[in-house]
Parts: C-alpha cells; structure tokens; sequence
C-alpha cells in the first residue's frame, strides 16, 4: 500500500464524538495497510472557541487596521489546535503520531497573506515521519514564506492543502470528507432528493465549485487535476464510497445545478452596440469575468460593492446608462463539453418560461450555462432546472 491523504473540515473535527469518527477512517486506513498523512481545518465555526473566525474576533474588538500577517499569525493557531487534538487521539489509541504546521511540512507560499498560493513543498519531513511508522497530522491553510513569516491559503486552504500534499507524496488518492456523503447534482437544502453523483470529471468539478457549490473549493481541484490526482469526497460519518473527482466525466447529461445567492448586478444600456473592446473592459470589471446578455444594447456584469464607483466610471467612458440592482442569484447548469450547449439552454429557458422565473439575463458557455435570477426565484429555479433532467 502506498501513502493517502485525508482531510477533516471543521465540523469533522469539532466535538468529541465527530473526532471519534475522525480517528475510525484514520484507523482503518492503517489496518489497510496505507501510510496515512491527515490535514485539518480548525475546530468548529464562528462562535467555537478556537475557530477561524473567532479568532479574528479577538484582534477585530480593538477597532484598529488589523496587519495581515499578524492575523495570518492568529489565523493559523487553529488549524494547530486541530492538529495537537487529532494526533493526541490516535497516540491514545497506540498508534505514533505527529503534528506539524504547514511550514515543519515543507510548505512554502507566496506572500500574499490571507490568501497566499502554494509555491513548493519539501516533502522530506512527512516522509521521514512516514517512515518512523507514524501519521502526520498536518495544520491545513498555511505555510511559511521565503522570509519565514506563516500565510494562510484562504477559504479552502485545507482542501487545497491536501490535495497539494498528495501531489508532492504521490499519494494513491486524496479523500476530503465532509458533513455531506459527495458531491450532490445540487443543495440538498434545496432539493433533498438530490441524488450523490458516482464520478465527475477535473472540469464538472472546478465549473461547479466555481459557480456556487461548497463542497469542494476550485482551487483544490485544480490542483488535483495539475497532478493527474484522484480525489474522493467523503462523509465523516458514514462509509459511503461518495464521489470520485478524477479524469473520468460523469455519465449525466447536467452532472450538476449550483447556486450562488446575494450578488449584486450592474447593468448597461445604450442605443447602439458595445464594441469587442468594449465589451473586453467591462469582462475585465465583471466579478466573475463573465458578461451576460440581455441584447445588443443591454450587457449585465457580476459587480462587487467596491467596485460600484470604477463602475460608474466605466459607463462615461462608454456613454452608457448603469443600474445597478442589489439581492440578485446566479444558478448554473454544468455540463461536460461534448454535450450540446445550445439544446441545453432552450430546454431549461422552456422550462423557466413555464414556471413564470423571469431571467434578468443569461450566457451559455461551452461547459455550463448560468442564468441571473431575483433571490426569491432561486429555490423554484433550481427545483426546475433539477425536474427538468432528473424528473
């Protein structure tokens, strides 16, 4: 057997009875026969005693600038906790174990603190723990920079952190367990009956994780694919086989329905049609560089709130009239990019059409199409896209 790397989110590791669970998937993939390299995220969330969030609460009471690498610094003590907790278990349980942060794991990343990339990882530590007969328990989210400072990795920093892991060990998978048993085709919050998809491909993934489903971040994927790596997302508490994130595509026509809430929408309009270059500044302004249509001379753009102003600007520029509207969502349909996008948007269009959802405005791409709809529409346009192709 070679190495695996598991991940435990927050509410995986929170209390003593899901940490109990924890230390069942650690045992068993020793009794397996694999040499096990855990990461961890921080206990619980906001309002947990050693959570991210509460953490940063501690420095945010004062009411001054807080300097990113000091809360770098205090950010990354949980994951720690997490680490010093879940090694303690399983030395309890006659197994040797070590807790290391990211940077006694090798972890080097940029500077950019608070959401630091991973730029190389010396492996060395962990393997010769590994070869001690021990199992490392990583802090996820951090590492250190070229001048010893400790970044984090921003939110899914852990994730990313295990899948990074297992690229530089070559490890036989990654398994990232959750609360939820996968990757559902979309919110079970919204449609309970949403069945947990077998398999999805690198690409379903990213464009799903990238569009509003959480259970998986982008840039863990990403990663996962750089490696050619096999990702299982898993439940902490049951032993479903979950997803498997790999090369293979999905056997679904839609492999996934995501929803992304409380987006802001700028709209512009003018009598004539916006130029190719015109339309380049305003994908560039565009929150998630997608420009959406409405007509000729209408574009819709994703903005964020600091941006309203350099927004305002822009339509001088182009002697165009903005609106903005606040409570808006997005819900994507993902697909792989054999199928055929077009037919794709007329079916779900038909079907939004007849449920009375008013689409603001819309873009089929080659692997998705997303349409932006009113917060109180989400839910009934999610449940119809679902029926549409899972009735």
């Amino acid at each position: 057997m070679g190495i695996i790397v598991q991940k435990f989110g927050g509410t995986s590791v929170k209390s003593a009875e899901s940490r109990k669970a924890v230390l069942g998937h650690i045992l068993r993939a020793k009794e397996e026969g694999h040499d096990v390299v855990v990461v961890v995220s921080a206990m619980g969330r906001m309002g947990d005693p050693y959570a991210t969030d509460t953490l940063i609460e501690l420095l945010r009471a004062h009411g001054s600038k807080i300097n990113p690498k000091t809360q770098d610094l205090i950010m990354s003590c949980g994951e720690i906790i997490s680490a010093c907790v879940m090694a303690t278990y399983i030395e309890a349980q006659g197994i040797k174990a070590e807790a290391m942060t990211g940077f006694q794991a090798g972890i080097l990343t940029t500077e950019a603190f608070g959401n630091a990339d991973i730029i190389n990882v010396d492996p060395t530590p962990i393997l010769e723990k590994l070869k001690e007969g021990k199992v490392v328990v990583v802090a996820g989210f951090q590492g250190k920079t070229e001048k010893n400072d400790i970044a984090t990795l921003g939110r899914g920093g852990s994730d990313t952190t295990a899948v990074v892991l297992g690229g530089y060990l070559k490890a036989d998978f990654v398994d990232i367990y959750t609360d939820v048993p996968g990757i559902a085709v979309t919110d079970p919050r919204l449609v309970p009956e949403a069945p947990f998809i077998p398999k999805v491909s690198y690409e379903e993934a990213i464009t799903m994780a990238e569009n509003g489903a959480k259970v998986i971040h982008p840039r863990a994927v990403k990663a996962a694919k750089q490696f050619n790596l096999k990702v299982r997302v898993k439940s902490t508490f049951d032993d479903s086989e979950g997803t498997l994130v790999g090369p293979e595509a999905s056997d679904l026509i839609v492999s996934g329905i995501s929803a992304a809430k409380d987006l802001a929408v700028a709209k512009y309009e003018r009598e004539r049609a916006f130029t190719d270059d015109e339309v380049a500044k305003l994908q560039t302004l565009s929150a998630d560089k997608t420009l959406y249509d409405s007509n000729s001379e209408e574009k819709v753009i994703l903005i964020s709130e600091e941006d309203k102003d350099t927004a305002k600007s822009l339509a001088e520029e182009l002697n165009a009239q903005v609106n903005f509207f606040e409570n808006m969502s997005k819900v994507s349909a993902v697909y792989k990019a054999t199928i055929d996008s077009r037919a794709v948007d007329e079916k779900i269009m038909a079907t939004l059409s007849n449920e009375d959802i008013q689409v603001i405005a819309k873009k089929v791409l080659a692997d998705h199409c997303a349409y932006i709809v009113k917060n109180d529409c989400v839910g009934k346009c999610v449940k119809a896209i679902y029926k549409t192709y899972f009735n």
